[in-house]
């Protein structure tokens, strides 16, 4: 037993080890010499009559896998590869085999060897492995059933052009089928999967290789199919007319439509759902309740709870959170008695200790958007949970994320709650979400919410364009921050128009989006929205802001750049109340590129030719504009700054 142990690491410790100068070279010649001997050896062990002692065989394959890896010469090995197939049929030798033949199959070096593949093949296909397989799969042994799965398909992986190439041989065809029989592997997702998800690789290997030797798609014309190396595409090879090869193309080409006509038949078995007797029996509703039930008990002790406690209840609701997406959105037991008092009641709101613990609550009420879209009774207590963490730096990411999420998804539904989510703290992610709530209004309820939103973010943009007046005394802190209120405003009011963009936008056909292209153009929508009061003076104060942003900071290329993308998404939004008007942007487009030559501007003029240019009325302008940028364009190239 020494011995073998002491055998098994020489060849690890000096493949593993550096060994300095000259005596790594006289180290790996002596174990060179030394191999014959213990190949001798291990063959003795290996070939003991006495069966009461396995242990030493197991030791004895050890030490060959540890010398095969090491990279012995497959001359010199194989007979002891060749017995150690034999082992397969040892119930107490099996594992330690299959290692070692596994350790084989991975030697780059062997796969050159026609003996070697043919020897696995017999081996495989052979009675007594099939009826290992039989018993396996009655038995339901995992164990087994991934040291012949990782077997099979390694042989698969290693020799699949081979098994392209003799696909309708009757050996193959017991090999595939007892891979298929593996895929098929008893049980039902998520469980049991470990034994069927092994040979899905080698399917898809398979499935390429009989492509690339075009033995499918099957042809009945008298060529061959091969594969173009430098394009990866099929062609014809009028060069192989042998009737016997093209004959036996075709049987490999239908046994292979028979095999993986069988293999969809599995996998769409295994995406089903199981047998309503084992369906009943998994932990759905279980599970919900006994978290529910662990989390009140937690908050009964929270009146001074220690940190173990907080931790505990944290990584309880994560369990809540991790299982969201089974959770459907009609159940109506456990996630109404969460949002109720009971819980969501109950839980911490502002002690310093638990910011890990609420930042978890909020992304788990996030995760639930689609539940309250169904039970939006419960919308208000959760957007009074969710509103005042906004404000808390430690929250206010994760707060904004399920603030998102429940905006988004239940819009229709927050709309009588408009009010209270106007007096939400300013933040990027959060304008969006509120927009996205003002979009289901019509357009004479959506004014007065909108300008009171985009109201409150100009009048930010107001303070600091006004304290960014360049004096003499100017302050180039004060300067700075100025900018960077204004850079963050424009980034809130192109969140606005972002979120006051239909939903359906992404769906529609091109079509119907030129058609809504069109309206807008033609000046429909903005007769439309313009008899709604208020809406003349809201778009005067956004173009009053736009003018003294260009006025003050024209030439600083950041804020030009947030000022074209906030004109670009109102003109996507195809919304009046957040469009500058046609001539308005032309304007300011030729002056402001004039002026500074900053390409931002190009993109919009791309954007209004694109969106405007469908209507005629449009012409004269967008050509002058195109005139204009193309002149100023030519100009720059061809000066000295150009070069």
């Amino acid at each position: 037993m020494t011995v073998l142990e002491f055998l098994t690491l020489v060849p690890e410790e000096v493949s593993n080890t550096e060994i300095i100068g000259g005596k790594r070279a006289q180290i790996l010649q002596e174990l060179k010499n030394s191999i014959p001997l213990v190949l001798s050896t291990l063959s003795s062990f290996l070939s003991t009559s006495d069966h009461n002692d396995i242990t030493v065989q197991q030791k004895a394959l050890n030490c060959l896998q540890s010398w095969i890896q090491y990279g012995v010469d497959f001359e010199d090995v194989y007979p002891l590869v060749r017995h150690t197939m034999m082992f397969l049929g040892n119930e107490g030798l099996f594992q330690y085999a299959a290692e070692v033949i596994l350790e084989t199959m991975q030697q780059t070096s062997y796969a050159r060897y026609n003996t070697l593949r043919s020897d696995l093949l017999d081996c495989f296909s052979s009675d007594g492995m099939k009826l290992k397989l039989t018993t396996c799969i009655t038995e339901e042994d995992d164990e087994t059933g991934i040291s012949l799965a990782k077997l099979l398909t390694g042989f698969g992986e290693t020799y699949t052009e081979f098994i392209s190439s003799q696909l309708a041989a009757s050996n193959i065809n017991t090999l595939l089928n007892m891979l298929m029989q593996l895929t098929d592997f008893p049980g039902n997702f998520p469980a049991d999967q470990e034994v069927s998800e092994i040979p899905l690789n080698f399917w898809y290997m398979l499935q390429e290789t009989l492509f690339d030797d075009g033995i499918v798609p099957i042809r009945h014309e008298q060529v061959a199919i091969v594969t173009d190396v430098d394009d990866d595409v099929a062609v014809l090879d009028h060069s192989e007319t042998n009737p016997q090869q093209i004959a036996w193309k075709r049987q490999c080409g239908e046994t292979a439509m028979a095999v993986y006509r069988e293999l969809v038949t599995v996998i769409k078995r295994k995406a089903a759902f199981p047998e309503d007797s084992i369906w009943r029996s998994w932990p759905k509703d279980e599970l919900l309740n006994i978290l529910l039930v662990h989390t009140t008990n937690l908050l009964d002790q929270l009146n001074n709870p220690p940190s173990s406690l907080l931790q505990d209840l944290e990584a309880t609701m994560f369990c809540l959170k991790s299982i969201c997406e089974e959770i459907p959105a009609d159940e109506n037991t456990y996630i109404r008695e969460f949002f109720g008092p009971k819980v969501l009641g109950r839980l911490p709101t502002t002690t310093s200790d638990d910011f890990r613990l609420q930042n978890t609550i909020l992304l788990l009420t996030g995760s639930l958007a689609e539940w309250l879209k169904v039970h939006p009774e419960f919308l208000a207590p959760i957007m009074n949970y969710i509103v005042p963490c906004l404000s808390n730096p430690r929250l206010a990411m994760s707060a904004a994320s399920a603030f998102s999420a429940i905006c988004d998804i239940c819009r229709e539904s927050l709309t009588s709650e408009l009010d209270s989510l106007m007096h939400s703290n300013i933040m990027q992610k959060v304008v969006e979400s509120v927009a996205d709530v003002i979009q289901v209004l019509p357009p004479e309820r959506a004014i007065a919410p909108l300008m009171a939103l985009a109201g409150d973010i100009l009048q930010g943009a107001g303070k600091a364009l006004n304290s960014s007046t360049i004096t003499e005394d100017s302050n180039n802190n004060d300067e700075e921050a100025a900018r960077q209120i204004i850079l963050a405003q424009l980034h809130n009011l192109s969140a606005c128009c972002r979120g006051i963009q239909s939903p359906n936008d992404d769906y529609q056909s091109l079509s119907a989006r030129n058609s809504n292209y069109d309206s807008f153009a033609n000046g429909e929508l903005i007769t439309l929205y313009s008899k709604v009061d208020g809406f003349h003076q809201f778009t005067t104060a956004i173009y009053t802001s736009v003018q003294q942003i260009v006025t003050g900071w024209r030439h600083d290329e950041d804020i030009m750049k947030a000022l074209t993308h906030f004109i670009e998404a109102g003109i996507r939004s195809i919304n009046p109340l957040l469009t500058l008007a046609f001539d308005d942007v032309i304007a300011l487009t030729v002056t402001s590129y004039q002026q500074t030559g900053f390409a931002c501007w190009l993109h919009t003029a791309t954007l209004m030719i694109t969106v405007y240019g469908g209507y005629e009325a449009n012409y004269p302008q967008l050509r002058d504009l195109l005139g204009s940028l193309t002149g100023k364009t030519l100009d720059f190239i061809g000066s000295a700054d150009g070069e």
